[in-house]
């Protein structure tokens, strides 16, 4: 297991932001966040817990709001690293079949993958996704921060697939990016069908695996992210090795558990 001082930093994600946000879209989300964890809006025993995810977004910021430095940054990310050993997966994932020439064909290409993982397996799940999702009417729409996301309705559910990259997964990158899956939950949850979210979030080395289960399972556990009328999983996956942990209560909708299948979540 890698250590927190030795896992490449991601300022990206401290931040909530997608790789190629602009300078707008980071200043807002850096200005939110500072607003949010601010040691003078805070108090008790969150305080110092305050001062330091506002040294980190600071430290963030300052390197993404500056041209010259999110350059040398972004060249310095994109470089091959050894990865960190992951926690142990509690199954093992495999891509288990080709996505037909048709469908691999439709999907478009995304150079901002080549800088994590593997652009050619990435591109293979995500057309497999689509192939699984046919029941529930899986279409790919555009969300930011999320790298790709697929929404779904039928006459009685609504879907939503989303994946997310990080290079570094730690506890405070898991926290941001429940945040970011709890606004997709609040923008797309629906008031009279039932609603089912899979958030696929990958990463290249990982630091303290078991505190960020911790904050995944709690989150898809909360009352309201664990009914059959509203149900929130997140898939940890292991890039590198092809491992997947599944947090959150199973699924029995017929309509997205080919999706799951398709991960190898039995």
């Amino acid at each position: 297991m890698a250590s927190p001082k030795t896992a490449r930093k991601d300022y990206y994600a401290t931040l909530g932001v997608a790789p190629e946000a602009t300078t707008t879209e980071i200043k807002k989300a850096y200005r939110s966040l500072a607003q949010r964890y601010h040691p003078d809006r805070v108090s008790g025993e969150d305080a110092q817990q305050a001062v330091d995810r506002m040294v980190e977004i600071n430290e963030a910021f300052a390197v993404l709001s500056e041209a010259k430095k999110r350059a040398a940054y972004d060249q310095a990310r994109m470089a091959p690293s050894k990865p960190a050993e992951a926690e142990p997966a509690s199954s093992g994932w495999e891509m288990p079949v080709e996505p037909t020439p048709a469908a691999a064909a439709a999907t478009p290409q995304n150079s901002a993958v080549a800088s994590t993982v593997s652009e050619d397996f990435l591109q293979k799940l995500k057309a497999l996704i689509a192939q699984s999702g046919t029941s529930a009417n899986l279409k790919e729409e555009s969300e930011r921060p999320w790298l790709w996301s697929f929404q779904g309705k039928t006459w009685s559910g609504s879907y939503t697939v989303s994946l997310r990259l990080c290079p570094t997964m730690n506890p405070n990158v898991a926290r941001e990016n429940v945040a970011q899956a709890q606004a997709m939950v609040k923008k797309r949850r629906s008031g009279w069908k039932n609603n089912f979210f899979l958030f696929i979030l990958g990463f290249q080395s990982l630091s303290e695996g078991e505190t960020v289960l911790k904050v995944f399972r709690a989150f898809c556990n909360q009352t309201d992210n664990s009914t059959a009328r509203n149900l929130v999983n997140i898939v940890v996956m292991d890039m590198n090795n092809r491992r997947s942990v599944l947090c959150g209560k199973r699924s029995r909708d017929g309509n997205i558990d080919p999706v799951l299948a398709a991960l190898s979540i039995s």
